[in-house]
């Protein structure tokens, strides 16, 4: 049988702050209402769910007020994105407990009430890793999702997400390869708008297609990056920010001009994997508007050929190296800046932990690590007549 699907996916969904104010005022379905015509494409619709929603009853002085927390109900924020055309949520994301084990549990609740799938969360990590399934035309889709632990989460996983750990995540995929006509992979991780993956992140992806993965979907960067083809399975490096505050967030303003611009994935799928894709390209509309729209004309070209270039420098292992590395370099100079106005033992018991422990952290900390480690060894391998190698480095006043 030549059964094939049409798989849409699309990146970051919030409805707080401002967008869930629109929402609450003219209606949640409006945020979806100009990409319409293109999610009607997808038979099977796959989206990240980067806010939670809360019950009546949580206590609103518990409330963090920098979360992604939704004013509108989670009820309504649901039967939105069902008829927007969901299917299938992600929930692992650095959010999801920005509301604790309630915001959660409600989230999820009112999703699966509005018949979404939802992915990458539970009570256990047995729980989260396990499988989402959903039939479509005679194939079985699978589903896995998992998050980075981060320093919104600091390590919290029980209730919570599915970590995201290249074993764990290749231990599934094998597992459940065979079970599934296609297999598709979603990731939370990485530091933020940067243009390209980071180099554990980029290597991670290739590994899980090569363990059998058919698409590999990315989050959390807030704006779009490259794709590529590995071992046949399809790798989004980006899908970047869909439903989000890209402009009324002082946070994401300041990093644009990419948080407002990104894509619908279209890809057609068989039993034999992927056998085509495109991408709808779009940008979230200033104020008042605030929603996707589909680009046109112009605009919608110079973004094709913005997001062909970003396919080139994911296949640039070097350009993508040294990406990582300057990035690296400027959150160590900013980890530095905090160390300076803590005192030792605030150090010693927040930050050792979070820089040194938390995966988002530890992953371009272990490339610093690198960094000194291959000067030191170009140091060690000099020749120098009159002087010791190390002599460079010992401390003033030092005989």
């Amino acid at each position: 049988m030549n059964t094939t699907i049409t798989f849409g996916a699309v990146g970051d969904i919030s409805f707080a702050a401002q967008t869930g104010e629109d929402a609450r005022a003219h209606g949640a379905d409006r945020l979806f209402e100009k990409m319409r015509p293109v999610l009607d494409r997808a038979e099977v619709l796959f989206g990240n769910m980067e806010s939670v929603a809360i019950p009546a009853e949580f206590p609103r002085e518990e409330m963090d007020p920098g979360g992604q927390i939704s004013p509108l109900s989670g009820e309504e924020g649901a039967a939105a994105l069902r008829r927007a055309g969901f299917d299938v949520m992600n929930m692992a994301a650095n959010h999801v407990l920005d509301a604790g084990s309630m915001g959660l549990d409600h989230t999820k609740a009112c999703l699966e009430g509005a018949g979404i799938v939802v992915g990458g969360v539970g009570y256990s990590q047995a729980e989260a890793r396990q499988l989402k399934i959903v039939e479509r035309h005679g194939l079985r889709l699978g589903f896995l999702c998992y998050a980075e632990d981060s320093n919104w989460t600091l390590g919290h996983t029980d209730p919570g997400f599915a970590l995201y750990e290249l074993e764990a995540v290749a231990e599934d995929v094998a597992q459940h390869r065979a079970s599934v006509d296609a297999l598709i992979v979603s990731i939370h991780a990485d530091l933020e708008f940067m243009p390209t993956p980071s180099v554990p992140r980029l290597r991670n992806s290739r590994a899980i297609a090569e363990a059998g993965a058919t698409v590999i979907l990315h989050h959390h960067p807030h704006v779009p990056q490259g794709m590529e083809m590995v071992n046949g399975c399809l790798v989004c490096y980006s899908l970047g920010n869909f439903v989000f505050d890209a402009h009324t967030s002082e946070y994401m303003k300041n990093n644009g001009p990419h948080t407002a611009h990104s894509f619908v994935l279209l890809a057609e799928l068989g039993r034999d994997g992927v056998r085509s894709f495109e991408r709808v390209p779009f940008e979230i509309r200033e104020p008042p508007e605030q929603r996707p729209t589909p680009l046109e004309g112009r605009k919608r070209e110079e973004m094709l050929a913005y997001l062909a270039e970003l396919d080139r420098q994911v296949q640039d292992d070097e350009l993508v190296k040294r990406i990582w590395r300057e990035t690296a370099k400027r959150s160590l100079s900013s980890l530095l800046g905090e160390l300076r106005r803590r005192d030792l033992d605030n150090v010693i018991e927040e930050m050792v932990g979070r820089y040194c422990i938390l995966a988002e952290n530890r992953r371009w900390m272990q490339e610093i690590l690198e960094m000194g480690r291959e000067h030191w060894e170009a140091q060690k391998r000099t020749s120098d007549p009159f002087h010791r190698p190390h002599w460079r480095y010992r401390h003033k006043g030092q005989v």
